[in-house]
């Protein structure tokens, strides 16, 4: 059985510099010291100038400052989902939660991720923007109607309740993490991330968040590319346990 003691906070980022530091200030300025382990910012060789100065900055003068904490950790193989699979491995909390640097996972919902994750520190809590008090801002018609759908399609094949699987946003027991055999490489692992977990048999509880669009950098994943998610959904469904775990 996990025990909540504390968490990683672990931050992609490629080109944002402003939204980067927002995201670290808050986190700082919401948590309590003693439940943060570390924050993890991950690079990688196509990060920006500007943004590995903000995460160098942060890492230097963060701990001086908020007692707390901050690395950056360059990603040795490529792709977006190999970049959290890598910082699995270096993070020093019992939990972990995934975020990006854009501000579109909001540093609000972290206090209510680490209470919840207190009270239930083997289940996945994940934010959702279906739920009351959850929304999506700036988002597209089509895209919003996409989205629904998709979850609507998933949720029914994992015979769960889920609302919002396409949503990465969550806090993990690092010992779940690591048990896992991860097996994409892109944007795809986010799905991944909560259909495996949902397949092992762990308990999930999701709390509304508010989805806003990034207003720097841009995003490295298209719309389109969102339908390969169906391929994962279908390989995790028809796995045998035995085979998403190492």
């Amino acid at each position: 059985m996990s025990e909540f003691k504390n968490v990683s906070i672990v931050i992609a980022a490629i080109n944002e510099t402003y939204s980067l530091r927002q995201t670290v200030e808050q986190i700082l300025a919401l948590c309590n010291r003693e439940d943060l382990a570390e924050v993890l910012i991950v690079v990688c060789k196509k990060t920006t100038p500007e943004c590995l100065s903000v995460a160098n900055t942060l890492q230097e003068t963060a701990l001086e400052k908020n007692g707390v904490p901050v690395k950056v950790y360059c990603q040795k193989k490529p792709f977006v989902g190999r970049a959290y699979q890598e910082a699995f491995e270096q993070v020093t909390g019992s939990h972990a939660i995934m975020m990006s640097a854009d501000l579109e996972t909001p540093p609000e919902v972290i206090p209510v991720f680490i209470q919840e994750a207190k009270i239930h520190p083997d289940w996945v809590i994940a934010g959702s923007r279906w739920l009351e008090s959850g929304s999506f801002e700036g988002y597209s018609k089509i895209k919003w109607l996409c989205n629904w759908l998709f979850n609507k399609s998933i949720a029914w094949m994992f015979f769960c309740r889920n609302t919002d699987l396409t949503y990465a946003y969550r806090i993990f027991p690092v010992s779940l993490l690591k048990t896992i055999d991860w097996q994409e490489e892109k944007h795809p692992f986010f799905l991944e991330t909560a259909l495996i977990p949902l397949r092992l048999g762990v308990k999930f509880k999701e709390i509304p968040a508010r989805w806003k669009a990034r207003t720097e950098g841009s995003s490295v994943n298209s719309f389109w590319a969102n339908f390969k998610y169906f391929k994962t959904a279908f390989r995790i469904r028809f796995s045998r346990k035995s085979k998403l775990v190492k």
